[in-house]
């Protein structure tokens, strides 16, 4: 038994039902909010850490209305494609592993943050920016984990094409890499974040030994 079943006999398998879904509700509300009022995010919403410390506490939660796109069709599909992933995710993990996932990856960027704010100081705000922390990658570490799970589930590409989950993995492996070396500090923070969230999860909750087993029975049956 794993730590998470462990936790999760213990206390009853207590988590948020439908968590996804209201995450995809903060993400429609910011999404709305960046196409009526563009700056309103980077002035009062953001995740910056010296106004944090100054009093304005709520940046710790609407950071994460941070719209997944600017224009109108394609962010629609964006939410639509995390919700349909997060309630897959959940009947298949069950709704505590899920709740579990995001909540901790919410607090690992936090800490991304205020560890980046400890070590540039307020020159990080001059410098590279004011909210240099966003759950872009965050979310994206939700489609990964989903990609790691099932492998062989389809997407239909441009609602066209159909592509195997775990190609499309490669695909966000590929892009992230080419980010990671080309990208900000903030950037490279919020790609390290997305996947030391990933890698506990997945070694707390056996998942990475599934995923070893998987792959090794599919080279024995070659």
């Amino acid at each position: 038994m794993n730590f998470f079943q462990k936790i999760e006999a213990k206390h009853g398998g207590r988590g948020i039902p439908n968590i996804m879904l209201y995450l995809c509700v903060i993400y429609t509300i910011g999404w709305v909010i960046n196409l009526m009022i563009p700056g309103l995010y980077t002035d009062i919403l953001c995740l910056d850490v010296p106004k944090i410390l100054h009093g304005q506490i709520w940046r710790l939660v609407t950071w994460l209305m941070y719209p997944p796109s600017s224009s109108i069709i394609f962010g629609l599909i964006m939410i639509y494609v995390y919700w349909m992933i997060g309630r897959n995710l959940e009947m298949i993990w069950s709704s505590f592993q899920l709740t579990w996932f995001l909540i901790s990856g919410v607090i690992i960027h936090i800490i991304g943050a205020f560890v980046l704010y400890a070590i540039y100081g307020i020159e990080v705000v001059i410098l590279l920016g004011q909210f240099l922390i966003t759950p872009a990658n965050f979310t994206l570490s939700i489609m990964l984990a989903f990609m790691a799970s099932f492998p062989d589930s389809q997407f239909l590409l441009f609602f066209v094409v159909p592509v195997k989950a775990k190609y499309l993995g490669v695909l966000y492996i590929a892009i992230t890499v080419l980010d990671f070396i080309r990208g900000t500090v903030g950037i490279r923070t919020q790609i390290i974040c997305s996947l030391v969230n990933i890698l506990i999860f997945f070694l707390m909750s056996g998942k990475y030994d599934q995923m070893i087993w998987r792959i090794k029975n599919k080279t024995w049956r070659r």
